[in-house]
């Protein structure tokens, strides 16, 4: 699994993955200091191998982009289109926006996507009890 964005979504993505069994979390983020950071708190779940790594997928069977990368437009993408391949999953923590250019050029290159109002829509049960202390 490559996950690009080490700050808070990134790093609740990181620990959900590790904690569902990802063998492998590759974290990529600009900032290397809180690449480093997010390393020496996964360490601490003693699941799967967590490594800092370029923004490459080959090898990886999921990514997922947990920056702010496509909410404005001319953003770069996280990923260069190219080394995306079919088999992988590719997900964008950005809600409200639809379809973001990195899942169009996930979903050209025929890899199955998922967008950010489809991941709140799958944890929002756990959002109201988490906010009304259920």
């Amino acid at each position: 699994m490559l996950l690009i964005g080490a700050g808070g979504a990134g790093s609740a993505i990181a620990i959900s993955l590790l904690e569902a069994g990802v063998k492998e979390l590759i974290v990529h983020d600009i900032d290397e200091a809180r690449v480093g950071a997010l390393i020496d708190l996964l360490a601490d779940l003693g699941r799967g191998r967590v490594r800092s790594g370029a923004p490459d997928p080959a090898g990886c069977d999921m990514v997922c982009n947990a920056t702010h990368l496509g909410m404005a437009e001319g953003d770069p993408l996280p990923v260069r289109p190219e080394l995306l391949a079919p088999p992988m999953f590719v997900g964008d923590v950005i809600a409200g926006h639809g379809v973001t250019p990195f899942l169009q050029a996930a979903q050209a290159a025929g890899c199955h996507t998922a967008n950010g109002d489809q991941m709140v829509e799958a944890v929002q049960e756990m959002m109201v009890d988490f906010m009304l202390g259920a």
